[in-house]
């Protein structure tokens, strides 16, 4: 019994100790990014002596600085909507993707699958040649619907992973009792499973904002020498000129700020058992 309390105790040692390890990875650059977004010029500038662990004395001037101008809302209003047209033809191609894939077996599904998920193993950076030399020819660079499509490849095997994840988790008896009672197919899906499966829906676009709003290489090859242009393209440039870090942390700042909004709003979606009890 005493073995057994000692590698109890031991067990949760450790998985205390990686969660304490986890926890300061995201917490700490946070913490950074907080103190430099508000420091003011003393606590930046002080003279070879060590920094301090918080500013001196506190200040938004920053922020105010950064808000005063126009670029950073036309920034922010082209990444709003790229991710969100990124989400509506993910959703769109995704959902119905998944669905035929978890309940029919297609001959040779898994290569299938394996091909679409290897899009992926490919950096981004060698993938861009030929989208941009496509596009280019569609007349889709420095276009919204371009840069949103570009996107949409790039999450679109993600979103099909994480719906047929779902769908294979809703038993088909909620299926055979709408057949019965004269459903059909696309009824089922968008008015039966689709409202019972918000959960893992919720997560797709939760992850396909995260990728569109942070995306960088394909915004930058499509959108980056034309008119639109989008907040990480906003930051790459304030980058050129050598900021302050001051000026740095606070735009990285207002660029967590919607990732971390449209969570909270999309969380309440994300709650365990959400289907329990649904077959009868």
């Amino acid at each position: 019994m005493i073995t057994r309390i000692k590698k109890f105790d031991k067990y949760s040692v450790l998985w205390l100790f990686a969660l304490l390890m986890m926890i300061l990875i995201v917490l700490v650059p946070l913490y950074f990014m907080l103190k430099y977004s508000v420091s003011d010029r003393s606590s930046l500038v002080t003279g070879g002596e060590t920094l301090p662990l918080w500013p001196y004395s506190p200040t938004l001037d920053t922020y105010k600085y950064i808000l005063s101008y126009p670029d950073f809302y036309r920034a922010a209003a082209v990444s709003l909507k790229l991710a969100f047209m990124t989400i509506t033809i993910s959703m769109l191609l995704g959902v119905p993707g998944a669905y035929v894939l978890s309940r029919h077996n297609i001959p040779g599904k898994a290569i299938l699958l394996v091909g679409l998920i290897s899009v992926r193993l490919f950096p981004d950076i060698v993938s861009i040649i030929p989208v941009a030399v496509a596009f280019a020819r569609m007349h889709l660079h420095d276009t919204y619907l371009g840069a949103a499509l570009a996107h949409s490849l790039l999450s679109l095997p993600y979103v099909l992973y994480i719906c047929m994840g779902v769908f294979d988790s809703i038993p088909k008896d909620l299926e055979r009792q709408a057949e019965i009672l004269g459903a059909g197919k696309i009824t089922i899906l968008f008015k039966i499973i689709g409202p019972i499966s918000l959960t893992g829906l919720s997560a797709a676009a939760i992850y396909t904002f995260l990728l569109s709003w942070d995306e960088f290489i394909f915004s930058y090859f499509l959108l980056g020498f034309g008119e639109l242009q989008t907040l990480p393209l906003y930051l790459k440039q304030k980058m050129a000129f050598a900021p302050p870090q001051d000026l740095l942390m606070a735009i990285s700042v207002l660029l967590s700020l919607p990732v971390i909004l449209f969570t909270m709003v999309l969380q309440r979606y994300m709650r365990a058992g959400f289907t329990a009890g649904a077959v009868k």
